[in-house]
């Protein structure tokens, strides 16, 4: 009886679906005392989809680009990605922390400096 028990509840733990990965969406919003050059950038409809998995933040935009960057354990993300703004796609760092969804984008070719601002 004991090992059929074990068995029950062995299966009970293994057959629970992992945790879902948290998800938010972000718009970049033109950092104040931005070149004026950055302005130009009609950031305006782009929207990123984020999911944090754990170990790996996955990132889609509203154009269907996706990007997938470690996660260091105190939540840091460090990575380089090609966003389109217009016709246009563009090099930008993505730094940030996961856990504060405090996050910016960073243009080095014109120097802007977008921050992700969490959004419905």
């Amino acid at each position: 009886m004991r090992v059929l028990v074990a068995l029950v509840v062995l299966g009970t733990i293994v057959a629970v679906p992992p945790a879902l990965a948290e998800a938010w969406r972000a718009k970049p919003e033109l950092e104040k005392g931005a070149p004026a050059s950055c302005r130009e950038a009609d950031v305006s409809n782009l929207v990123f989809d984020f999911s944090d998995t754990g170990n790996d933040l996955s990132l889609k935009t509203n154009g269907g680009e996706a990007f997938a960057a470690p996660i260091a354990a105190d939540g840091f993300v460090n990575t380089t990605l090609t966003v389109p703004v217009g016709r246009r796609t563009f090099a930008v760092d993505l730094t940030g922390n996961v856990k504060t969804r405090e996050m910016e984008l960073f243009n080095k070719q014109y120097a802007c400096r977008f921050r992700l601002t969490p959004v419905q």
